[in-house]
């Protein structure tokens, strides 16, 4: 294996209204025919990102929950122990006029995820979750999707050194693409990175490559550059 592709998938591979595009489906099977497998590395779950693989033109190997569990199939591996519903009580708990519960958390088994309460500035909730939930020894993070909340050390950096760990051929070069804080762990272990157009300036800071298009446009423009060789 050559070149290894990670897409984040919110507002990355999606507009932003959170749908994917069939321009991106097309550029996904383009990178496909091309030999340039891709992974879907996302904040959410991994049945819902585990079942998008699986039903677009990508590799079916998933970083999910920001990097706290990878896998194919049932082949799964998990960051770390923890026990996730007994915190998202403990954090409801404690941040009832700053978080609200998501859907997605009774699936997820290291990084649990919420809402910001209506009217909330994000910078500010973000900044109150943190010093409530440090002292616990969680990490917190914001994707602009939702808040994270996880053990250290579980991000999508930690996900693509289990990812390796998982693959029987290792990829010459790994070429990461994103658009929100998440993702910079995931460059940080790329060769190539890519923030697009709609990425805060912070992460634009990081990445090796900025789009000048955004959302899934930009991750269009990403993936024929690397199809013609100049990514």
């Amino acid at each position: 294996m050559k070149t290894l592709v990670l897409a984040d998938v919110d507002l990355t591979l999606t507009d932003e209204r959170r749908r994917i595009s069939s321009r991106v489906v097309a550029a996904l099977e383009e990178l496909d025919k091309a030999g340039f497998p891709v992974v879907l590395a996302s904040a959410n779950a991994y049945p819902l990102t585990y079942s998008l693989a699986r039903y677009l033109p990508t590799s079916g190997w998933v970083i999910s929950e920001n990097g706290g569990v990878v896998g194919r199939e049932d082949r799964v591996k998990v960051a770390v122990d923890f026990d996730a519903q007994a915190f998202r009580r403990l954090i409801l708990d404690l941040l009832p006029d700053v978080l609200e519960d998501s859907w997605q958390n009774s699936y997820r088994r290291v990084d649990l995820t919420f809402r910001i309460k209506a009217g909330l500035d994000p910078r500010e909730a973000v900044r109150k979750a943190r010093s409530a939930l440090e002292a616990l020894g969680l990490e917190v993070s914001y994707s602009i999707v939702a808040v994270h909340v996880h053990p250290p050390g579980v991000n999508k950096g930690r996900g693509v050194e289990i990812l390796l760990e998982m693959l029987e051929e290792k990829p010459e070069k790994i070429v990461a693409i994103g658009d929100s804080e998440v993702d910079v762990s995931m460059f940080e272990k790329s060769d190539v990175s890519v923030a697009l157009a709609n990425a805060p300036e912070e992460v634009k800071a990081k990445a090796t490559y900025v789009t000048r298009r955004a959302y899934g446009e930009g991750f269009i423009e990403a993936a024929e550059l690397l199809i013609r060789g100049d990514l």
